[in-house]
């Protein structure tokens, strides 16, 4: 260990699939390296190498390293195909079992490895690894995003927390969640405890944000993401074929932007629907915040049994931004929005007029707004890069005593 580290440690994060660019994930570990290079910490990112069955992701950081195994253990297939690729899991392993293992690396050091956005297999790989290297100096930090003690493979987790545990020093392996609900379902579950933490991909400055396009007297409805049925794809889908009454009043003043994969039909103006706006399903953090600063809306008919206890990065964004979310409800989200008094903004409607109805009424509701700024000063005080930081010293050293 050099004086330079003074007893500093270093912090991995695990990232054993990219999703192609999509989601949360580079710029979840952007605001990662961010949090931890405040606190004087060495941060490394471990990705999967380069080859040609994975997508090319332009404007990864520099600084990640492309040295694991480049297999895709989550993909659909058959039981038999799902079967091996437990051989692939056990070569995952090894790829990051080398990587700790190289010439050079101070292996006396303390070392954090961080896997957040994981199934069973890619544990498994991270369990292999572990039985493969040294663990003396070694943490492993698992943050749980889904409940996964509702799925199939949840004696996995359990088993796989028990092995991996054999390997390291007591209070080495650190159990981390986003959401209230999800801990106290998980603890309940694993009989563990269980740290919330902020979500630190939230730097938003609307003052920051390039607006290219004119402010219009639109109502801008933003779907975000690629489409997924779990996201209300279907929703949307009849969203966009809806015939809508009040056509003059409505339709011209609404318009829904969405992925360009999810195959909505352009409306044209002898069509009584509401206006469409296709955009690339990839986009770069820039364009990103462009889209949430021209919008109005943040459209969120997630599924209310996918997201019942979890949370969406995209919704705290919304908040933080000052932008109006709406929501299913039954979910985290509209828990979170009934506690300001945002009941409002929870899609109540059965029939699709009902949902546009509810985009215009809370569109041009002044009252929703000034709530919305209360609860985005709560979303920026404890969502943070900064708490995130200071979350995370407070585990390592709560690991010291």
């Amino acid at each position: 260990m050099t004086q330079q580290d003074n007893g500093q440690p270093r912090f991995v994060s695990l990232i054993p699939n990219l999703m192609g660019g999509e989601g949360h994930i580079i710029p979840y570990h952007e605001a990662v390296c961010q949090a931890v290079q405040t606190l004087g910490w060495e941060h490394q990112a471990l990705i999967p190498a380069i080859s040609p069955q994975t997508p090319k992701i332009d404007h990864l950081p520099c600084h990640w390293q492309p040295c694991l195994l480049p297999t895709d253990l989550e993909a659909e297939g058959s039981a038999i195909a799902k079967l091996g690729r437990l051989t692939e899991a056990i070569k995952l392993g090894i790829s990051i079992a080398q990587y700790f293992q190289q010439p050079g690396l101070d292996r006396d050091r303390p070392t954090i490895i961080f896997l957040e956005r994981f199934i069973h297999l890619q544990l498994f790989s991270l369990a292999i690894a572990l039985w493969l290297m040294p663990c003396q100096h070694l943490q492993v930090w698992l943050l749980y995003r889904r409940d996964v003690h509702q799925d199939k493979t949840r004696p996995f987790y359990k088993f796989l927390h028990f092995f991996i545990k054999q390997r390291l020093p007591s209070q080495h392996l650190q159990f981390l969640t986003d959401s209230e609900p999800l801990q106290t379902a998980l603890c309940q579950y694993f009989q563990i405890p269980m740290t919330v933490m902020p979500i630190p991909h939230t730097d938003w400055r609307e003052d920051a944000v390039e607006k290219q396009e004119e402010v219009t007297d639109k109502i801008l409805c933003w779907w975000p993401g690629s489409p997924r049925s779990e996201k209300g794809w279907e929703i949307i889908k009849r969203l966009n074929q809806a015939s809508i009454h009040d056509r003059d009043k409505i339709c011209n003043k609404i318009c829904l932007v969405a992925a360009e994969s999810a195959e909505l039909q352009t409306s044209n103006p002898s069509q009584s629907s509401i206006l469409i706006k296709t955009i690339p399903d990839r986009l770069s953090r820039e364009q990103y915040n462009h889209w949430l600063a021209l919008s109005h809306i943040i459209l969120l008919p997630y599924d209310a049994e996918a997201y019942r206890e979890r949370t969406s990065g995209i919704f705290t964004e919304a908040i933080i931004a000052g932008k109006i979310p709406l929501v299913t409800s039954a979910t985290w989200m509209a828990k979170a929005l009934q506690k300001y008094h945002l009941e409002a903004l929870i899609l109540t409607g059965e029939s699709l007029q009902e949902i546009v109805d509810q985009i215009w009424e809370v569109a041009n509701n002044s009252g929703i707004q000034a709530k919305i700024l209360t609860m985005q000063a709560d979303f920026q005080a404890f969502h943070n890069p900064e708490n995130y930081a200071q979350t995370l010293k407070a585990i390592f050293d709560s690991t010291k005593v």
